[in-house]
């Protein structure tokens, strides 16, 4: 028999009308820098494709391989998909 872990009992403060109002104003302000971020992430992102022709999806997903360090998982599934590719056309 396995035994159920209790639950740890949280205590519940009265409201501090201050601390919650600085909380929620500090959450508003980083909703903001991701609002401003995702914006200049666009326009970087357009920059590349109206510049240098690179279609924009190739290079999302490219600095996504990259930010999530899986650059290799990529090369492998490239790798599997050009066998399925030859393998077809051969």
């Amino acid at each position: 028999m396995s035994e159920k872990k209790q639950k740890e009992v949280k205590t519940i403060k009265a409201i501090d009308p201050k601390d919650v109002a600085d909380t929620i104003n500090m959450v508003v302000s980083l909703m903001e820098s991701v609002d401003a971020s995702r914006e200049l992430i666009n326009n970087k992102i357009k920059y590349l494709k109206d510049t240098y022709g690179l279609n924009s999806t190739d290079v999302r997903a490219a600095a996504t391989a990259i930010k999530k360090q899986n650059v290799d998982e990529i090369d492998e599934k490239v790798k599997r998909i050009q066998e399925l590719v030859d393998l077809c056309l051969s």
